[in-house]
Order: structure tokens, then sequence, then C-alpha cells
């Protein structure tokens, strides 16, 4: 069964777990080492992971009506999301609220344009950021049953946390995720703490070694196609054979 918490995981996932970049010319290459996707197919991969059914949704402009025949509802944008909530411009943009302020999105790629590599190169590409106002034309909220069966016996949605109140008056939804940002806010500033053996701070090193390993995909491409250009300038025919990572490619006469 569908499942809101589910969703606001799998978001967080791909979004800062999972090594996703942005392309929309790659949009549904969902892989964790080094990926790409776009703010709606993140979305409905997302939907379909927690289970929910999305009928024929493909890409923003069709999200609303394949949804809302499936037990979500347009809820006006009030600027009071709930969590779980989906975030929708129909034109340009979609995201979801995680709660606590906070929202998860596919942004744009390295080069701030539709298309770059795979991997997020910058470490922005997805993400999450504080909650904004795109503008979103409206939030589509689930309103059908909600699994909690693999949270745990006793255990309660997302909105029921959200409309708890914790001893401070903030509720418990917004506590928890304060409590995992301080965490990897935490965790980040060890990396930056951190040196390596070459006296930079760890979180550089592995910024560096992304940015390293693109310059080398690039470099073995731009390498492919000019030994192609040459082999046709001498008259040989020549098939080229890459790898699923265009990591390599091998030319043979023929």
């Amino acid at each position: 069964m569908a499942s809101v918490a589910k969703l606001i995981e799998r978001m967080r996932y791909w979004c800062v777990e999972a090594n996703m970049g942005y392309s929309q010319s790659d949009r549904w290459n969902f892989n964790p080492a080094g990926g790409n996707c776009d703010c709606s197919s993140l979305v409905i991969h997302c939907l379909q992971e927690a289970g929910f059914d999305t009928g024929g949704a493909s890409y923003t402009g069709n999200l609303s009506a394949n949804l809302t025949a499936r037990g979500w509802a347009r809820v006006g944008n009030n600027g009071n999301p709930q969590p779980g909530d989906i975030l929708l411009n129909d034109a340009d943009h979609v995201a979801v609220y995680l709660g606590g302020g906070k929202l998860a999105q596919a942004s744009h790629s390295e080069n701030n344009s539709a298309v770059g590599a795979p991997g997020d190169q910058t470490g922005g590409e997805t993400n999450i950021r504080n909650y904004y106002n795109f503008p979103w034309n409206c939030y589509l909220r689930w309103t059908g049953p909600n699994d909690a069966t693999n949270e745990g016996e006793g255990s309660v949605s997302a909105k029921d946390l959200y409309d708890t109140r914790d001893q401070d008056g903030r509720n418990v939804f917004d506590h928890a995720h304060q409590i995992l940002d301080n965490l990897q806010g935490s965790a980040r500033q060890a990396l930056i703490d951190t040196k390596g053996n070459d006296g930079r701070n760890v979180l550089d090193g592995v910024i560096q070694a992304r940015n390293e390993i693109a310059a080398l995909k690039a470099m073995l491409q731009e390498q492919s196609a000019t030994l192609a250009a040459l082999s046709k300038a001498a008259g040989v025919k020549t098939s080229a054979k890459t790898d699923a990572g265009n990591k390599s490619a091998a030319f043979k006469i023929e």
C-alpha cells in the first residue's frame, strides 16, 4: 500500500545519499552510483517506489491529471504545505515537501542547463533546501489510505507527527527534521575538519575527485571523436564501440 512517509524517505535518499545529477536527456537513469533525472522523473520514480499508482504520468505537465485521478487532491497554494505534498508548477517545476520547512527537488545540471553528465557534479543538482514559492500553482495532497505496516506496529503517519506539538510548541515532525539537519551539518563539518594525506580536507578531496572523473569522461569522449574524424579523413572505415558508462572507446578497422 502507498506510503507518504516512504515517498519522503525516497526523495531524501535520491537527493542526498545517491549520486544523482540533472539531465533532461538522460532523465530516467536512476543509478545511485552516478545517474541522472529531472524534476518530474524524480518525483514520479519516488512515487512509484513508495507504492503509488502514477498512471501515465511522464512529465510535469500531465502529473496533476494522472494523480488526481488516483487519490490525490489539488490543494490551493496557501504557503502551508503538509509533509508529502507534491509542490507543482504545472508548466515548469515540481518538488516534494518533506516537512520542517524543507523540500526536495532536482534543479539543474552542473552547467546550469537542462543537460549534464551523470552524477551530481556540484553537490546541488539534486538537493534539499528551505521551502520556497516557485511559484507553485497548487499542492497535490494524498487523500487515500496510508500504509504504516512498514514502519512498525503502532507507528504514526507523517501528518500525525506534523499535527502533534512538542513541549516547546513546535510540531514533532519539525523537531525531528531539525535534529536530522543538525546531525548532517555536524557530519559535513567533520569532513571539512578532517585532513587527508595531501593536507586538503576530505570534503574538498571528494569534490575534486568527482570533477576529475567528469573531466576524464569528457576527454575520452573527445578523443573518440577525434580518432573517428582522423580515420574518416584517412579513408579508413571504422566502427566505435563504447561501454555503457562511455568510459572508454575501442576502434576496429573494417
